[in-house]
Order: structure tokens, then sequence, then C-alpha cells
């Protein structure tokens, strides 16, 4: 039996952590990054996060770099096409923000979790490469994501769909932000949303926030250092397009789907999320993944349980609400 990693041992005495997520603990002791160490370079930090991610499996379809234009950036905003060639004819398309804070992360980390969704579901996935902080300071992720949307809305044959093709966003974590501001921001053509562990209040007021302050995997001063390098000013964390949980209409919302890590302090977030979204009179779901960390569900080759049920309720609402349109 594997020995119990160290600093977890208070979150193992009440819950039952998945043998996946237990490993993954072991391996961060060794070669985990820790991303708030400024005596770091932020580029070297970023790297080396990205070499702990996922490794792509052999992909049976095409993956095309596409250049969406922007105002803001001359080359515009670089998105991959991932297209299975057991697509049908007339593809669902998901459009996907990987998470990291909205300062680590990258549509090449996140590549392979979009090559496993694009194969299973099957459909045409865009990866989206957005501006990060601190570089580029809020809005301009979002900014990033509604120009994307909008370009994937009025390009679907470009892209290897048709015009009835129908389109769903997908986020995880902090790119669940993007995703769920988005469907507030653009209310025609989206079909579904599907947020992975969503950060949705960059105050982290939550009792989750305070039950899991310290992870394991994401903690609360990792959340807090990531949105100071996000906003403008303070009070910006409690703006509704940065923090999706303040907004106050919810009624022109898509079918939602939250997925959920057990061992999270975004997981309370997602919860109050989602009344919210009810209450409006809007279909929400949600399914929160037992023993489960945050990050696993973009980690397909490491969570192949966890991971799998997490894609087997995805796919099952995708179809539902496709089929239902």
């Amino acid at each position: 039996m594997s020995k119990m990693p160290e600093g977890i041992e208070e979150i193992a005495s009440k819950y039952k952590l998945h043998s996946e997520s237990l490993s993954f603990l072991e391996s961060q002791q060794t070669d985990g990054v820790n991303l708030i160490d400024e005596s770091v370079p932020l580029e070297d930090r970023r790297r080396r996060s990205a070499v702990s991610s996922s490794q792509a499996e052999e992909f049976a379809g095409t993956v095309k770099e596409f250049r969406v234009p922007s105002a803001a950036l001359p080359d515009g905003i670089p998105i991959d096409v991932i297209k299975p060639r057991s697509c049908n004819s007339n593809p669902i398309i998901l459009v996907y923000f990987h998470g990291g804070g909205l300062v680590f992360g990258s549509k090449e980390a996140d590549r392979p979790i979009c090559q496993v969704l694009a194969r299973d579901l099957p459909c045409v996935v865009v990866n989206v490469e957005y501006r990060l902080a601190p570089e580029h300071k809020f809005p301009a992720a979002f900014e990033d994501g509604k120009n994307v949307l909008r370009w994937v809305l009025m390009n679907k044959a470009l892209i290897g769909g048709t015009n009835d093709s129908k389109i769903g966003l997908v986020g995880c974590s902090a790119g669940g932000t993007i995703a769920a501001s988005l469907c507030h921001e653009v209310t025609k053509g989206i079909t579904f949303q599907v947020l992975v562990y969503p950060w949705l209040d960059l105050t982290c007021d939550q009792p989750s926030c305070t039950e899991f302050e310290n992870g394991p995997v994401l903690t609360v001063e990792i959340l807090r250092w990531c949105a100071d390098k996000v906003v403008n000013n303070p009070e910006e964390e409690k703006n509704p397009r940065a923090s999706p949980l303040f907004r106050e209409n919810f009624t022109s919302l898509p079918p939602t789907l939250l997925l959920l890590a057990e061992f999270d302090p975004l997981r309370d977030q997602a919860y109050h999320y989602k009344r919210k979204i009810k209450d409006a009179g809007i279909d929400a779901e949600s399914l929160m993944i037992k023993g489960s960390l945050h990050g696993f569900f973009d980690k397909p080759d490491h969570y192949k349980d966890l991971g799998l049920k997490a894609r087997e309720k995805m796919i099952a609402f995708i179809k539902k609400r496709v089929a239902s349109s």
C-alpha cells in the first residue's frame, strides 16, 4: 500500500480519496511546481506546470491552427480546431477554454483532453489560446473568448461543421469563468455549457474555500494570488464579468452541466451558481466526482477512472441537450 502523501491527513481522516488522487498527490510531492513562487520567473513556472500536464495520445484525426481576427492582437487569437475521423456529417462544435487561474495554462497543455472529447463525443473541438495575466489584465481573456465564440458562430462550415451544427461551451476552472461569463453575454446560438470545477467568484467566500483552504492541489492562497494578477484593482474581483456568481440575471443562459471535484475550494461556488440558474427556470445539472481533486478532468492519462465518470456524464448531457434543441 502506498504511503499517505504529507499534509492531507486531516482530509483523509474525514473523506475517502480515490487511489488516482492519492497517486497524483504522491507525484506532486516530487515533481510539483510552486505556482506562486515569485523567486522563479513566471515563464519558467508556466513551462514547468505545462510539463506536468497530461501527455497526448495518438489522435486519429486532424488538428489545424486558425487565427481569429482581433483588434487587440495583430496576428489574431490562436485556436486549434480538432476534428476526429469519426465525426458525422453534422458534428457538434465544442468551444473549449483551458484552466490555470487566468495566469497559467495553454491550448497545447490541454490538447490531450480536447482530443479525447473530440474522439469520444465525437465532435469538433475549438481549443482557445486566450491572453493571460498579468501581461494582459482583465478583461483581456474574456474579450478573446467573446471574439472566438462570435467567429465560430459565423464560421461553422470553415472549421469542419455545418450551418446546422450545435455549439456548446466547455471551460475548466478559470476556463469555466470565461465560458460562464460568455453565456451571459452571447445569448443566441449556444445550445449548452459544461463548467468543470469553475471559478465563479474571485473573492472565494464560500464554506468549501475555508474547508479546503490549504488544498490539496489548489489552495486559496493560489486563488488569491492569481486573482491579484488578473484584476486591475481589488474592487474588480466583484465585477460580474470576472465573477459570474455576481450576475443578477440568469434567464438567458443555456442548459448547464457542472462537473465538480469533491476536494476543491471552488466546489460550493458551483452549487450556488447552479441554484441561481435553476431559480431562473433554466435546466441545470451537476455531478460531483467522489474522491477527486481539482484538476482531475484535464489529465485523462492519469485520472482514467475518475475522468471517464465525468466524461460519460458530460457526453450523455450533451447528446440529450442537442437532441432536444
